[in-house]
């Protein structure tokens, strides 16, 4: 069809009209236009959602008690298949100094084995040339320092901890629940783990560990005993071994020590590697064991609190 101008110029400004009311409608609608200075960049919407202070409580795909009992279970027959294991262990620690010169770097190299009476032991692969690092302020004690339980939520030890569930996360590749964890009192003379467990959705297992140890004592900060390890916050990571057993294989914590130059950092690493399970060897004697699985961060006092006899197990120290 053929439209004459008059037409054409009528049509104009029938569609003039309704752009500017169009318009006038729009802006009433959405106020915050008038503030937009960029007018390519989209005009958020008016509706705002308001996030409470508290939000509510997780919803567990499975009952959090059901999965409680389950990584628990587990963390039990892992302890026991750990003691059958034998593997490598490289310890590290460094310290990097507020002007950014070269700080102390000590590394151990050990392999843990089983030996014929049925303990654990550990052998120097590289000659350590020392057991301290000293930095300006202090001395660290490298060895004192990886002693943590590697398995610190035994079905032993639950009564002494309130666990909630708090969501699900993806951990790399795997999907995780995640649980918070806190000791129900401190006790003096036994460390209790407060932090964050991390819990494989497929197998129900622990594959992740962050928090610290923490006792009565631990609130005392001229505690001589605490002097020497400043680390207090763990990462701990677990790695499928054999198909069928999380064992722990890394662990890092992160500590910072002050001195008159401004605040040092130190940086604990520790790998373990090769697991493998063989014949148990003649018992070296004397020697030191190493430590297991369960044991405590630090050694007990000569007079630890105890549990009453009708309650729980012991939990580590």
């Amino acid at each position: 069809m053929r439209l004459n101008r008059a037409a054409g110029d009528s049509s104009r400004a029938v569609l003039a009209r309704a752009l500017l009311v169009l318009a006038a409608l729009a802006l009433r609608a959405l106020p915050a236009a008038a503030q937009n200075d960029d007018p390519l960049t989209p005009v958020p919407p008016r509706e705002v959602h308001t996030i409470t202070r508290e939000s509510p409580p997780a919803t567990a795909p499975l009952p959090p008690e059901t999965i409680i009992r389950s990584f628990t279970a587990r963390a039990d027959e892992y302890v026991r298949a750990h003691t059958m294991y034998g593997f490598k262990r490289l310890v590290r620690v460094q310290e990097f100094t507020p002007d950014g010169e070269k700080g102390g770097d000590l590394r151990q190299e050990s392999e843990i084995y089983l030996a014929d009476n049925g303990r654990r032991y550990e052998r120097a692969t590289k000659e350590n040339s020392s057991r301290f690092l000293d930095v300006k302020s202090a001395s660290v004690d490298v060895q004192k320092s990886v002693q943590v339980p590697l398995f610190p939520l035994t079905s032993n030890q639950l009564p002494f901890y309130t666990l909630t569930y708090k969501g699900s996360q993806p951990l790399d590749e795997l999907n995780t629940y995640i649980f918070e964890v806190k000791p129900k009192a401190l006790l003096r003379g036994r460390r209790l783990f407060s932090g964050i467990v991390y819990v494989d959705d497929q197998d129900l297992a622990i594959v992740k560990v962050y928090g610290a140890w923490k006792s009565i004592e631990d609130e005392d900060e001229d505690n001589a005993s605490t002097r020497d390890v400043p680390f207090s916050l763990y990462e701990i990571y677990y790695e499928n071994v054999s198909g069928k057993y999380w064992f722990p294989t890394y662990i890092h914590s992160d500590a910072y020590v002050h001195t008159k130059n401004g605040d040092e950092q130190l940086r604990l690493t520790v790998r373990m590697t090769d697991f493998k399970v063989t014949k148990p060897v003649a018992s070296p004697g004397g020697k030191t064991t190493a430590p297991g699985p369960e044991e405590p961060a630090s050694p007990p006092p000569a007079s630890p609190a105890k549990p009453a006899p009708t309650g729980p197990d012991k939990p580590p120290a």
